[in-house]
């Protein structure tokens, strides 16, 4: 798999793990269930290899150093569509 390829991979997945965390911060405080000590921990991990992958692949991507700045800052709602779009490789 490719750097490239693993960064999509982690942002989507970072990505949603954000979602289900908000999903469970919610149900943490409507019904009961407490499921953030787990999602917690699952959405930090993923959110640092989100960020180790966008050091190592913003040059690769042809990011601006200012648009890879941004990615690692607002993180799960756009890295993931970022990087779709900008992955015109041949290691698609």
């Amino acid at each position: 798999m490719t750097r490239v390829r693993a960064l999509r991979v982690v942002a989507l997945l970072e990505s949603l793990s954000f979602v289900v965390l908000l999903v469970g911060s919610l149900l943490k405080r409507t019904t009961g269930p407490d499921l953030v000590p787990v999602l917690g921990p699952l959405h930090g991990a993923l959110f640092v290899a989100l960020v180790v992958l966008v050091l190592l692949c913003w040059r690769q991507l042809r990011w601006a150093p200012w648009f890879a700045l941004v990615m690692l800052t607002i993180g799960s709602p756009g890295a993931h569509f970022a990087v779709r779009a900008t992955d015109t490789g041949p290691h698609r």
